[in-house]
């Protein structure tokens, strides 16, 4: 008798091309061709800008919300107008994609890595307190994968040492913590609005937040005004228009979401060794990826080689994040070819090495556990009937991943 995994030569689960997301609607490209006969393309004299961060903000019950570039000139845009700088600490997870800490080495602060929590895989508190310092300014919360974190705890630790919170809320766009949309609980929320989000524009980034002297500086830092540094971050008007009609549609889209995965999850029913990410209690997640939890001990192998056969059934998965730490750039500790900021004399903790950073569950989680499903609103019932069903063939031939393990390691199985 053949095999009956796909990797090694069995009939796959799923023949035909994933879904494929984003899709965007007449609506949108009507808007998009609105503004393309305007001939007014840049927000500086445009106004769809305008129209996106009115209606974004008023979504999210605040009073300002700025648009810029891409979502990772929101988060410097934020630790730029909270006065972060030179010789300043920022708390930022491990467990994160690599611009988080990047944009704070850009601001010429040094990223301080803190491990997450095993619940909703976003900051844990208790290592935030264990490595603050005097020269803790801020704090980066992720909600990362759609996930929200502890934001109770984290403003308590804030309150406390009078530190500035900025959410990270890339993957997360209407998701709730304890019935508040996250980015409006800590002092800013930026968001991004990439091709692959749930509020998906193709580019662009915005910074919400209730101060109105920080709203103020932001706009003025976006558009070459009259302050100490200025920068060209300014958002277009395609982005503009296209983000205030997505945004129209951002809540059934998060419903289709939630929806996808209560289905896979029913379908795939109790298997030993795949447990979906719980997230914390009162919150309301909005699955930019559904998390499930590999247990190597369970199966036998690791995880890569669970991933090759899931993958080979037809459905799509990416084993992308590392703790972020371990990207080339950070352990050299040189990102501007002169030791900065790590080595400036106004960073009075001395020399900064993150070869020895301890973050045990974020490795486990980047290395061994994690195995994000996508669950975005062009899937439906049949796909994630056919993803619980693939799991469950796995699971029912698990004896074969030691074979495609073996084939990994001799390099047979790419």
């Amino acid at each position: 008798m053949g095999s009956q995994l796909a990797v090694l030569g069995g009939r796959p689960v799923r023949r035909e091309p994933w879904p494929v997301w984003p899709q965007y609607s007449p609506a949108v490209k009507a808007a998009i061709a609105r503004v393309a006969e305007s001939n007014v393309y840049c927000a500086h004299t445009g106004r769809e800008v305008g129209r996106f961060e009115e209606a974004f903000a008023a979504y999210h019950g605040v009073g300002h919300a700025v648009g810029v570039a891409n979502g990772t000139v929101a988060l410097q845009a934020a630790l730029a107008a909270a006065g972060i700088g030179c010789g300043d600490e920022v708390i930022v997870p491990s467990y994160t994609f690599v611009a988080t800490g990047m944009v704070v080495v850009e601001n010429n602060a040094i990223p301080v890595f803190v491990d997450c929590e095993r619940t909703s895989q976003g900051l844990d508190p208790e290592d935030v307190r264990r490595k603050l310092s005097p020269r803790t300014r801020a704090i980066m919360p992720v909600h990362v994968n759609g996930y929200p974190c502890d934001m109770d705890a984290i403003m308590g630790i804030a309150r406390e040492r009078g530190l500035v919170v900025i959410e990270d809320c890339a993957h997360a766009h209407g998701a709730e913590y304890k019935g508040r949309k996250v980015g409006t609980i800590g002092h800013f929320g930026c968001f991004s609005f990439q091709l692959k989000k749930n509020l998906s524009v193709g580019e662009g980034g915005m910074v919400i937040t209730s101060d109105l002297e920080a709203a103020h500086c932001l706009r003025q830092m976006r558009g070459f005004a009259w302050t100490a540094v200025t920068r060209n971050w300014r958002m277009g008007e395609f982005y503009g228009t296209i983000g205030a009609e997505q945004i129209k549609t951002l809540d059934e889209g998060n419903a289709k979401r939630r929806a996808n995965v209560a289905t896979l999850l029913e379908a795939l029913g109790a298997v030993d060794g795949i447990a979906p990410l719980p997230g914390l209690p009162d919150t309301r997640p909005v699955y930019y990826n559904l998390i499930l939890q590999y247990d190597e001990a369970v199966f036998g192998v690791p995880r890569r080689a669970f991933v090759k056969a899931l993958t080979a059934e037809g459905i799509p998965v990416l084993v992308f994040y590392m703790p972020i730490q371990r990207w080339p750039t950070f352990p050299k500790a040189d990102f501007f070819g002169r030791g900065c900021p790590f080595s400036c004399p106004l960073h009075e903790g001395g020399p900064v090495d993150y070869r020895g950073v301890s973050t045990p569950v974020a490795d486990a989680v980047c290395d061994r556990i994690n195995i994000e499903i996508k669950v975005q609103p062009t899937n439906g019932e049949t796909e994630m009937k056919q993803v619980a069903e693939a799991i469950r063939k796995i699971a029912a031939h698990k004896d074969e991943l030691r074979e495609v393990e073996r084939g990994i390691e001799e390099g047979k199985i790419q």
